[in-house]
């Protein structure tokens, strides 16, 4: 009798309206506890499960899903994630949730592509400067399992898909945007993000750069690290002439790539060092065919006949009667190596290191600092982004995008791993064959290219 009150008084209060079925159940099971027991509500007997699953599969290294019976306009995204620092093929998981509409001054983005650069695996490694903040933000409020984690990547190109309340942005759906700063997390499908910590750009011209959509996008999608990294070294510490030369190691990496192509554009002659391994001939036309002027291997640093070999590149000519300077000097390997390059440059040359591959301290010896003056610095742009205003941002990613149209800065040598927007059973399989690959010498380099299948 009593039991069928209660149901009787369910269909009354909730009208059909299965929220307003979960309330009513809500607030008459708290009067039948009395008689016999709290009735569950179907939100309790939800998070219970949504608790031990989540657990389960952190524990088994499994994808986590985390649905909301929220509004139906929400978005529904996944993200590559991590609890813990280590081996990234290890501890990185992917987090399957849904998105709440943007908030005040943010805008909500779909990824079209996003790189796996040496940077992003030192945050998940643990051993990188800037560590992202680890959070539960990603989980739905009805979870009560929400191990906190940090979304990987740093660089991608995303899609405005909608835009706050009360925003002030100029930023609209449609809009294509790039990442302002470091360490908001990209590899995920959608995000919501600050509308400041966002920079608009623009798709390139197919006419110009010659290169199909998906090429297009991923090019901008790597915009925003190597290309502006090379932009800067080019420009922040000295003043360079059509006829210098700048020296770097890495030249077969995406900052060394750019450089080749931005120091043609100048008429500054580069020597660029490669590391000597099978196939290393195929890296080396290559580097030619992008503008190089010439190139060595590592293995021929610090011999006499490769000192000489510089000075007669560098020797009066024509109407060059004073010689040519060797400028410039781009550091992303350290150790001995960075040493030896160090030795060919110019009296008043300077050192720029942006990396240490090598994991090995840079020896600067002393005789090269008293008797040539060479000075050493070093250059991180997540450094400058700070210290620098939107504007001047803004104004530094104009100018590669403009490099990009006229085709002097041309699309990198990568491999595209695709991100299915709408098939997620075997997502987390493919996501970190690609990281594996990242990790891995000889593959080049790893792009996430999300696409609608």
């Amino acid at each position: 009798m009593f039991l069928g009150q209660i149901a009787r008084s369910v269909r009354t209060q909730a009208h059909g309206s299965p929220l307003a079925f979960n309330l009513a159940l809500k607030s008459i099971s708290s009067t039948a506890s009395r008689g016999f027991g709290t009735v569950p509500s179907r939100h309790d007997v939800s998070t219970q499960r949504q608790r031990s699953s989540v657990a389960s599969a952190w524990q088994h290294g499994k994808a986590v899903r985390l649905y909301s019976s929220a509004s139906s306009d929400l978005t529904h995204a996944t993200a590559l994630v991590y609890s813990a620092y280590g081996r990234p093929t290890e501890v990185l998981k992917v987090l399957e949730h849904t998105l709440p509409n943007p908030g005040n001054d943010e805008v909500q983005v779909q990824f079209m592509a996003s790189p796996i650069n040496p940077a992003d695996i030192n945050q998940v490694e643990g051993v990188y400067p800037l560590k992202p903040p680890m959070t539960t933000q990603l989980y739905n409020s009805s979870s009560d399992q929400k191990t906190p984690v940090a979304v990987g990547g740093n660089e991608g190109v995303a899609k405005v898909t909608k835009v706050g309340p009360n925003s002030t942005s100029s930023l609209k759906v449609g809009d294509w945007v790039v990442m302002g700063s470091a360490g908001l997390g990209t590899w995920r499908s959608h995000g919501n993000f600050l509308a400041k910590d966002l920079t608009e750009v623009r798709p390139l011209s197919a006419s110009g750069t010659g290169l199909d959509e998906t090429e297009q996008i991923v090019q901008l999608a790597t915009l925003t690290v190597n290309p502006c990294t090379a932009y800067r070294m080019l420009r922040d510490f000295k003043t360079l002439s059509p006829g210098d030369f700048i020296i770097q190691n890495g030249a077969n990496s995406g900052v060394g790539e750019a450089v080749i192509q931005l120091a043609k554009a100048m008429d500054v002659k580069t020597i660029n060092i490669i590391r000597k391994r099978e196939g290393s001939d195929q890296v080396a036309e290559r580097l030619q065919k992008l503008g190089a002027t010439y190139i060595l291997t590592d293995d021929q640093l610090g011999r006499l006949e490769t000192k000489e070999l510089v000075k007669s590149w560098t020797a009066p000519s024509g109407s060059n009667s004073k010689g040519s300077k060797i400028k410039l000097g781009f550091n992303c390997v350290g150790g001995k190596p960075a040493t030896e390059m160090a030795r060919l440059l110019s009296a008043d040359g300077h050192l720029i290191t942006y990396g240490a591959m090598s994991r090995q301290p840079l020896i600067l010896p002393a005789s090269l600092q008293i008797f040539k003056n060479v000075h050493a610095s070093g250059f991180w742009l997540t450094a400058w982004n700070d210290r620098h205003s939107s504007q001047e941002r803004q104004e530094m990613v104009d100018a590669v995008l403009n490099d990009m149209d006229r085709g002097i800065l041309k699309g990198i040598h990568s491999s595209k791993n695709t991100w299915s927007l709408k098939s997620p059973e075997s997502l987390q399989d493919q996501l970190l064959e690609a990281v594996q690959k990242a990790t891995s010498s000889g593959h080049g380099k790893q792009v996430f290219v999300m696409q609608n299948s």
